[in-house]
């Protein structure tokens, strides 16, 4: 079974710090059983326009996970659930050479997934555009 993690809430949808701090405690609580039950979780937000990376940096500010674990569910276990025919998500021979090197080690700080200094999609650079 695979699950989307979906649990980025906009600060504009809980206003009130206790019923925020009550709903991440069921969702830190939700997110460890599914884990521990063996659960491949993929990480996605359901909101419109809002990115993975905004996903994955709330899941790591409320530490559910160790850094490892966010990225491998990050860049191992959601590409295989988005494009499960696809060889990606792994460095490895017969897979597609697409990845990311960063500036900096995600597991020492996770917030080094920001500082992306090339980025390659089966095998060829994509340059970067000021701005985004």
């Amino acid at each position: 079974m695979d699950v989307v993690t979906t649990i980025y809430v906009s600060a504009d949808e809980i206003k009130e710090p206790e019923e925020l701090k009550k709903s991440q405690a069921i969702q830190i609580h939700n997110l460890r059983l599914l884990h521990n039950a063996g659960v491949k979780l993929a990480i996605g937000p359901d909101v419109y326009g809002v990115t993975s990376l905004a996903e994955a940096m709330n899941l790591y500010q409320l530490k559910v996970f160790d850094n490892l674990t966010l990225l491998k569910m990050w860049s191992e276990a959601t590409p295989e659930v988005i494009f499960p025919k696809r060889k990606i998500g792994h460095l490895q021979e017969g897979y597609e050479a697409s990845f990311l090197v960063l500036d900096g080690n995600p597991l020492e700080n996770f917030a080094n997934v920001k500082k992306i200094r090339l980025r390659l999609k089966q095998g060829r650079v994509i340059p970067h555009h000021a701005g985004k």
